[in-house]
């Protein structure tokens, strides 16, 4: 079950240690091969994947996120949203994506994984990535202001990290969708 009292300091944790291998500064980074932190960025899913996926189980959690959005929160995530990124966690999705991260061959594997989930979750996949694109820009270009003070004054290995990464959401959105239209 989901400690309210303790969740948000769980999830900066683990916001940290997803965050690292791709938009933070360390020895290495500035050689490091993009593809190579995309499957440090999987290692680092995989090791908080049961705790995700408690989260998106927990009725408290639906029940948060719909008070937030009464209050007026949560501007870029609708009630569709929320319910289209719990059910692919729910059905198989992070596991999923992390075997897509950790492979050699990143696109077979994603769609070799597709074909393996739910059809609903198929269905689902072209949305979600369209919308996990917009809110990763979201969500990294506030990281990286908090981090250095302004996008600009991110270090530009960082910044060119995080073009590949929404190069990447985005043919990864695309191969769902053509998958997709084949279902069809």
């Amino acid at each position: 079950m989901v400690n309210p009292f303790t969740a948000g300091t769980k999830i900066r944790a683990i916001q940290q240690d997803v965050l690292r291998p791709l938009y933070t500064m360390y020895p290495g980074q500035e050689t490091a091969k993009f593809s190579w932190l995309l499957v440090e960025t999987g290692r680092a899913i995989s090791l908080h994947r049961p705790f995700m996926e408690e989260v998106c189980r927990s009725q408290l959690v639906a029940i948060i996120f719909k008070i937030i959005k009464l209050f007026g929160g949560a501007d870029q995530l609708t009630e569709e949203d929320f319910t289209r990124f719990t059910a692919y966690v729910n059905d198989g999705g992070i596991k999923a994506m992390v075997k897509m991260l950790l492979s050699v061959d990143k696109e077979k594997t994603f769609i070799d994984e597709l074909a393996e989930l739910p059809l609903h979750v198929r269905k689902n996949a072209p949305p979600m990535l369209e919308k996990s694109k917009s809110l990763h820009n979201d969500f990294i270009t506030g990281f990286f202001k908090e981090m250095h003070g302004s996008v600009e004054k991110t270090p530009q290995k960082l910044r060119d990290n995080f073009t590949r990464s929404d190069d990447f959401i985005y043919r990864l959105a695309f191969l769902a969708a053509e998958n997709q239209k084949k279902m069809c």
